[in-house]
């Protein structure tokens, strides 16, 4: 049997140890530096971030380490920190209650978890007085956890769903900072650390998520195996599903399974896999090369990404020949994966912006080109699945989320291409509840918009998106979004579009990626409109 994580890290291919590696994670909790710190461990250098920012987690080995936060190459801040094996750590530079300066750490308690639960480590890392922490749901307190000092911390297991956090000053009810909303999923940790100076612009929330649990997705990727397909674990009946459904992540606990497919009561695939905290594993039900059924599990990357990148991962599990994988795009001049066999995968970091993936066989193309326009830290999964020969050939994609937890926010996000007029959001991060304003600037004086607003960029009546408009006279021009709803406003004197909107508390938890985009009259082509990006709220 196999650890999932043990795939993942090549080292430990044939020793399995990694598991009982201590996991540690940094948070830059000082206000006031200017420019971002560097992070390193016994002489080492790890990362480099500015405040408000996290990083991690990173898998060391047991043992003492002298960790610092230095500057220009001065050291700011040091900690000799004993890593025990198999526990998880946040290291937190922060300020204590004079507003000096350190360096501590916490331990992320990850046991006794019975699912479904969320946990809850608020920290006081702030300079600010002792305050009571109030837990709110649907307007009520559901738990106080009173006077937690600077370097102290509250933990509570909590029912998955919504909440509001708000801190007090500790013994009245002033509010010293909050509401703030937050999501907790099933089984995960959720470290909230108060940072920066009490009554000024710096002091704010930082939330880490911390894995509790593995998550598993499993995918029907066989046709003709009979209906409905029974998925046991360790035979615990979990879900039954037919050809091409997604069911997950679920979160399981960390251990061995024993993953079983049945039809009809008879087990018709089986497979053995050791989970690890924080491991992501996809199970797929799939034919392999001579078309006969299997049961893959394959390890998902859902690490974090830079700024503006995307990850994709193209999957051969149908019973087809070797395929080369084109995605025009990716960093490094694009992934181009030649001879691609059932049961092999290719990943690659995307740049934002328009791409298309494609699947090549002898020269012609089975699949694609497919355009679509990779958001911002989003996953996606292309799987290959069904009988090329046998007609039920399809690829299905899968998406997922890699944004870290942000307390109650909505982002705003620019893709896609424009042939005029520029689309932005101000601010480009806001609260459920606040006002914001969609503008688009650079049109011309006076002239009729209209807004139009989606739900998707990669489809429209049966027809890929982007659409280019080039045939109807709109050369550069591109339809990036279907239409859910239209507006139509008029641009002012100097060619500017500002819209008002607000997303209203109630949909916290339930808002799904939207997206906007302006077109304008304009005599600058034979169509006689140009059209803005799309801007994606998520």
């Amino acid at each position: 049997m196999k650890s999932i994580r043990a795939m993942m890290i090549a080292s430990c291919l044939l020793a399995p140890v990694c598991a009982q590696d201590a996991t540690v994670s940094v948070v830059h909790a000082v206000p006031g530096l200017s420019g971002p710190v560097d992070v390193f461990a016994n002489g080492a250098s790890l990362f480099s971030f500015d405040y408000g920012d996290q990083a991690g987690p990173l898998e060391l080995s047991p043992g003492v380490y002298n960790l610092e936060v230095r500057q220009n190459g001065a050291t700011l801040l040091a900690l000799n920190a004993t890593l025990a094996a198999d526990t998880d750590y946040t290291v937190v530079a922060n300020l204590d209650a004079a507003g000096a300066p350190t360096l501590g750490a916490f331990v992320n308690a990850t046991d006794n978890l019975a699912l479904p639960t969320s946990r809850l480590y608020v920290r006081h890392t702030a300079q600010a007085p002792a305050v009571d922490i109030l837990l709110e749901q649907n307007n009520a307190v559901v738990a106080t956890i009173s006077n937690v000092s600077n370097g102290q911390e509250a933990v509570a297991d909590v029912t998955p769903g919504d909440y509001s956090v708000r801190l007090n000053v500790a013994g009245t009810s002033n509010t010293a900072f909050g509401p703030v909303d937050v999501r907790v999923e099933n089984g995960y940790g959720y470290a909230v650390f108060a940072a920066g100076q009490v009554a000024t612009p710096s002091f704010q929330l930082i939330t880490q998520r911390v894995p509790l649990t593995a998550m598993v997705t499993v995918v029907h990727g066989i046709p003709g195996l009979g209906s409905p397909v029974q998925v046991d674990a360790n035979g615990s009946a979990l879900f039954t599903f037919d050809f091409l459904d997604t069911v997950g992540p679920l979160a399981v606990l960390p251990g061995t399974y024993t993953f079983d497919a049945s039809v009809n009561g008879n087990v018709v695939l089986s497979r053995t896999d050791t989970l690890a905290r924080g491991d992501d594993v996809t199970v797929v039900a799939h034919l392999d090369g001579a078309a006969a059924p299997l049961l893959s599990a394959f390890a998902n990357d859902v690490s974090q990404l830079p700024s503006g990148r995307a990850r994709v991962s193209v999957r051969h599990l149908a019973a087809a020949p070797a395929v080369d994988v084109v995605v025009p795009g990716a960093v490094a001049g694009g992934l181009t994966v030649p001879g691609l066999t059932n049961g092999n995968e290719a990943t690659a970091e995307i740049l934002l912006g328009n791409t298309d993936v494609s699947l090549v066989a002898g020269g012609a193309t089975v699949f694609g080109p497919v355009n679509f326009r990779p958001t911002d830290n989003i996953y996606y999964q292309f799987l290959a699945l069904g009988d090329f020969n046998g007609g039920s050939f399809a690829v299905q994609l899968i998406e997922r989320d890699l944004t870290p937890a942000v307390p109650g926010q909505i982002v705003a996000t620019v893709g896609g291409a424009s042939c005029g007029p520029t689309i932005s959001a101000q601010p480009a991060a806001f609260d459920y509840g606040e006002p914001w304003l969609l503008v688009a600037t650079g049109a011309d004086a006076n002239t009729m918009a209209m807004v139009n607003f989606g739900t998707s960029i990669t489809a429209l009546n049966g027809f890929a998106l982007p659409l280019d408009l080039t045939a109807q006279g709109a050369p550069g021009c591109f339809l990036n979004t279907d239409s859910f709803a239209a507006l139509a406003v008029l641009t002012d004197a100097t060619g500017r579009v500002e819209v008002p909107y607000l997303v209203p508390a109630s949909l916290f938890g339930l808002l799904q990626p939207g997206y906007f985009q302006i077109g304008t009259f304009s005599s600058s082509n034979a169509l006689g409109v140009v059209t803005t990006e799309y801007l994606e709220i998520r």
